[in-house]
């Protein structure tokens, strides 16, 4: 933690390899910094509508799934409410989706206020939320909107292009998602029709669950 202060990093995951520095579970830029051969695919529009409409409908299930009392529950390794994480899973493809209109991905975008948005909004609020940015999501990635995919944004990771980004976001929802049928499992609810991993074949995720 000391490292990262000393070089002014605020965010986390962070790969510091010599004078390298990879923020975020960047695939591209981590394979480049350990000379990693072959390429780092990234997702086609049609294979993001595929899975964006597949794993936020999959959220948006689990998040109505849990009980109100379950709001401010922390999980064990981090703390962080549901009410913050499961907003999280659905606000990341939002904010690439505002990248493209304003040209930059912040490093304040990885972690907005769910209050600020939503106001003292429940799992259902959270849950109409998600299925707004996935209408959105599809709109774009399916040339409804003007969308440009080869258009570069500034990001707090280096340039991405818009579709870079759409993917990275993707993967991002993948990720907590799994997380999130731990933690319904922590706190004792089972969930309803999860996906299995041949749900997520195809997006890049990190390996390890936490």
């Amino acid at each position: 933690m000391n490292e990262l202060v000393e070089r002014g990093l605020k965010v986390v995951p962070v790969t510091i390899w010599g004078d390298e520095v990879v923020i975020g579970f960047n695939a591209k830029e981590l394979a480049r910094l350990f000379d990693l051969s072959g390429e780092v695919p990234v997702a086609t529009p049609a294979i993001m509508v595929d899975k964006y409409d597949t794993v936020l409908t999959a959220a948006c299930r689990a998040v109505r799934q849990i009980p109100p009392e379950y709001l401010d529950w922390e999980s064990p390794e981090r703390s962080r409410p549901l009410r913050t994480f499961t907003f999280h899973i659905m606000d990341r493809p939002d904010r690439a989706l505002n990248a493209y209109q304003v040209g930059m991905y912040s490093s304040e975008d990885r972690g907005r206020d769910v209050r600020v948005v939503l106001g003292d909004a429940g799992f259902e609020e959270i849950a109409r939320y998600g299925e707004d940015v996935l209408r959105r999501v599809k709109a774009a990635l399916t040339g409804e909107t003007d969308f440009d995919l080869e258009k570069v944004l500034d990001s707090y990771m280096g340039p991405k292009t818009a579709q870079e980004l759409m993917d990275l976001a993707l993967g991002h929802s993948v990720h907590h998602l799994k997380q999130l049928y731990e933690y319904m499992t922590i706190a004792g609810i089972t969930p309803e029709e999860p996906l299995q991993q041949a749900d997520f074949d195809g997006v890049a995720v990190p390996t390890e669950l936490f």
